[in-house]
């Protein structure tokens, strides 16, 4: 029996320097997460540090990266009526770039070549 691997929220928002608050999305949000074993793991903030490497990246563009038990549960809290009734505090404040969920590697089923 295989375990169930970790899921990814990985999320990218605007964030201009006097943009509003999101401490009321953080106070709402925080509870929500830890019911569904939710972790954030990389918080982006109005002076965060991003070099890019490579591609490109929207200037004033920020990164944030939440990790979960598992696919179910990321979607049980992204899905779930209390996080959908406080999303508006973060969206409203600082406006989505991208937002999407991912799977970790299932490194049994990995092989290098």
């Amino acid at each position: 029996m295989s375990e169930q691997l970790a899921a990814y929220l990985v999320c990218s928002s605007f964030m201009s320097e006097g943009h509003d608050s999101i401490i009321p999305y953080g106070e709402a949000a925080h509870p929500i997460l830890d019911k569904f074993g939710g972790e954030l793991l990389i918080a982006g903030e109005t002076d965060q540090f991003i070099e890019i490497f490579e591609g490109e990246w929207k200037n004033a563009a920020k990164f944030t990266l939440f990790r979960f038990p598992s696919m179910e549960h990321l979607k049980g809290f992204w899905d779930s009526e209390e996080y959908q009734a406080v999303k508006h505090l973060r969206t409203e404040a600082t406006p989505p770039n991208f937002t999407f969920a991912v799977n970790a590697v299932d490194f049994s089923k990995w092989k290098p070549v």
